[in-house]
């Protein structure tokens, strides 16, 4: 099954109606200002990390639910500790553990995990929507007290910088960015200019951060595989892979196959298989074409591997409106699989990489009055009858208006 997120009573979000949220492959989070797109992309971050690092044996269950941990110290890495209320109310059902918050307590319990459903160790990037900090600050690196989910993902960035090789093309026609690792300067590079990339417009400084650590993390994922990925792991984490396995080879209950299997499965969860992309505001300071390009490019990342995950929160009518024509261009995809020409045609409107599936997609809009409201869909495509849509509706309703005052006093 999908992983499913409940919310109640959680910062702006009340959800009286109890509405799940199902995450799918492409899980997007629209609405005004303030209503919890952030906080619900947040806690999804934050319990695929528990998930994960209970199964990789950093700490137990026990640990993990003592009376306010789960609030002062995991919540305050994402900054949310202090959205919690007297019926706080939250439910994470995860591929291998099911977490419950409630009474002021969080309750773990572990899943059965069969043979055809086994856990796939995540990798997991949350993107703030303050990165635009790390390129438009000198030696950002330095500064302390930074919030949790922004340093991880400095750190993240510098790494990548440090390890790419020649030119970074950027999803912005014409651009692309170069790092001098002996002056520790990223450069712009557009078509006849060349500058830092502290004195770019604001737009790059928020879009070449979040493409190189997206492509950075991916690109670790497929090349770091079995024995190399191994190494790159911790002596303490090394240690303990070793003593699990002698484990299940000196249980003298298991005969071999069933020890073989369970070596296989633990094996799997040994490496990182997919990536789960976390991005508040993709669009953030762009022009609306350079946001279909960079959602593209995202949703091709996201489509690189099977088990990839892109959630993403958004301000932009035109983001949602390119998300209903990467779906459009899945559906014809497929339909017209056998005609050549028309693939070449879809291609120039959106890459068949970047295409999505409608099943793989769910949009929910949270609104001002703290509800969540799971966006319906028209003929397998999202609906536009959505908060962002209505708002430019309401720019025209609201010229139209003008335009009635102006003819009306100008024949007085």
């Amino acid at each position: 099954m999908n992983n499913v997120l409940t919310i109640k009573n959680f910062g702006p979000i009340k959800n009286v109606r109890s509405v799940t949220i199902n995450i799918c492959k492409v899980t997007a989070f629209c609405g005004g200002q303030g209503t919890g797109k952030s906080s619900a992309a947040k806690l999804i971050s934050e319990f695929f990390w528990l998930e994960k690092a209970l199964n990789r044996g950093d700490f137990p269950i026990s640990e993990l639910t003592m009376y306010d941990r789960f609030r002062k110290k995991y919540c305050s890495f994402y900054g949310i500790q202090n959205y919690f209320k007297e019926n706080t109310y939250i439910q994470f059902h995860g591929d291998k553990y099911l977490f419950e918050y409630k009474d002021k307590h969080l309750f773990v319990s572990e899943l059965g995990i069969n043979i055809k459903n086994k856990y796939e160790r995540p990798q997991i990037m949350y993107i703030p929507a303050e990165r635009n900090f790390i390129s438009s600050v000198e030696n950002a690196d330095k500064i302390r007290k930074l919030s949790g989910t922004l340093s991880t993902m400095m750190d993240d960035y510098f790494q990548a910088l440090k390890q790419s090789k020649g030119t970074i093309s950027l999803p912005v026609d014409g651009y692309s960015v170069t790092y001098d690792k002996l002056n520790k300067l990223t450069w712009l590079t557009g078509n006849d200019f060349k500058i830092r990339l502290q004195e770019a417009a604001s737009g790059f400084q928020s879009l070449i951060p979040m493409m190189i650590v997206s492509n950075y993390l991916l690109n670790q994922l497929i090349e770091n595989k079995g024995e190399n990925a191994l190494n790159l792991k911790s002596v303490e984490e090394r240690e303990r892979i070793s003593k699990n396995i002698q484990k299940i080879l000196k249980d003298k209950e298991l005969d071999d196959s069933i020890r073989l299997e369970l070596i296989k499965q633990y094996q799997t969860e040994l490496y990182n298989h997919r990536f789960i992309n976390i991005v508040e505001e993709p669009e953030q300071n762009l022009f609306p074409k350079s946001q279909r390009n960079v959602l593209n490019e995202l949703l091709r990342i996201n489509n690189s591997i099977k088990g990839n995950l892109f959630i993403f929160t958004t301000h932009s009518p035109y983001i949602i409106n390119y998300l209903t024509l990467a779906v459009k261009a899945g559906i014809l995809y497929h339909d017209l699989s056998g005609m050549s020409e028309a693939k070449e045609k879809i291609e120039k409107v959106v890459p068949n990489q970047s295409a999505v599936f409608s099943e793989d997609v769910v949009i929910y809009q949270l609104t001002e009055d703290g509800e969540i409201v799971s966006l319906p869909k028209y003929e397998n495509l999202p609906s536009d009858d959505n908060f962002l849509n209505n708002s430019l509706s309401e720019s025209n309703q609201l010229f139209e208006h003008l335009l009635e005052i102006e003819d009306e006093y100008k024949t007085c």
